[in-house]
């Protein structure tokens, strides 16, 4: 009796641990990483990332069935924009509105499928004819043999993981497109009335400890959390001079060159006349060559310098 009395306490004492984390639609292993909100930068890579992989796929995206090429693809505040080749050899311009994502739906099915489907008459392109309101990016490897997105990509396990992170990464694009002004076009504006100020303000507590946790990271050899951190940290605290430069050395010691050069050129924007200025210029313009020359793979990055 006392053995079976202890098994029910113990039962009970597990609902009660259990329930709380059942209602908010977790594992007893915690939050699932993926349904983290993502940082604009993380956000912009991750959805330029899936239509690259999709791209290289004669059938990795469609335009409501119809197989279609993407080139020239492009990010604005508040628009997903390219240019696409249909079987046809028509080329055809095509608009996601990113600030309507709300009347979009957007899924990905068993991390094979992607699909993104306005609602209403409104169309994502107007030159096809017909009103094509569904795109889908097929990034699956056990498909029909034509359809080998991310079976036939050199690099597999970040093309699954692009396409894993592509719904989140739309929907928080869709949050920052809500946005009065475009993210690059208001660091600008507050770069300039940064630098005015005779006494800087102090980093906000919230990016201190988000630098804490990338620097935690980075001990730990973890280069794509610092990189997370960090940038999360400049989505709190844009005028972050430290923040912009440690991100630019993790991003570029990870092979993303583009990211890398643009942080290092927020950072010279902030402090232009630091006295590592011109080897931060030299080493931006050499990130921007290698961003246009290759696409390395992720390696350990190494400890900040700041």
């Amino acid at each position: 009796m006392k053995q079976a009395g202890r098994t029910i306490i113990m039962l009970a004492v597990l609902i009660v641990m259990f329930i709380p984390l059942i209602a908010a639609g977790q594992s007893p292993q915690g939050p699932n990483p993926a349904a983290e909100s993502m940082s604009y930068r993380q956000a912009r890579r991750a959805l330029m990332t899936a239509m690259q992989y999709a791209g290289a796929s004669q059938y990795g995206l469609t335009i409501h069935y119809h197989p279609v090429v993407p080139s020239s693809i492009r990010l604005t505040h508040d628009t997903l924009e390219f240019d696409g080749r249909n079987q046809k050899s028509d080329i055809a311009h095509f608009t996601i509105p990113l600030q309507e994502i709300g009347k979009l739906r957007a899924s990905c099915k068993g991390l094979w499928m992607c699909s993104v489907e306005q609602a209403g008459k409104k169309t994502f392109l107007a030159d096809f004819g017909n009103e094509k309101k569904t795109f889908f990016l097929m990034f699956g490897y056990d498909l029909a043999p034509k359809v080998k997105t991310c079976g036939m990509a050199q690099n597999h396990d970040e093309c699954m993981k692009a396409a894993d992170q592509f719904v989140a990464a739309l929907n928080s694009l869709h949050t920052y497109a809500l946005g009065p002004v475009a993210a690059e076009e208001d660091f600008h504006q507050q770069a300039m009335a940064w630098r005015a100020l005779v006494s800087k303000p102090a980093l906000p507590e919230a990016a201190r400890v988000r630098r804490l946790m990338a620097e935690d990271a980075l001990k730990n050899h973890k280069p794509e959390e610092a990189l997370r951190y960090y940038e999360q940290g400049l989505d709190l605290c844009p005028m972050w001079p430290e923040g912009w430069f440690n991100a630019a050395l993790v991003a570029g010691e990870l092979g993303r060159y583009a990211d890398a050069a643009e942080d290092m050129q927020n950072y010279l924007e902030l402090v232009p006349n630091a006295k590592d200025a011109q080897a931060a210029r030299d080493q931006m313009e050499m990130w921007k060559l290698k961003a246009g020359q290759s696409t390395a793979p992720a390696h350990s990055a190494g400890q900040p310098n700041k």
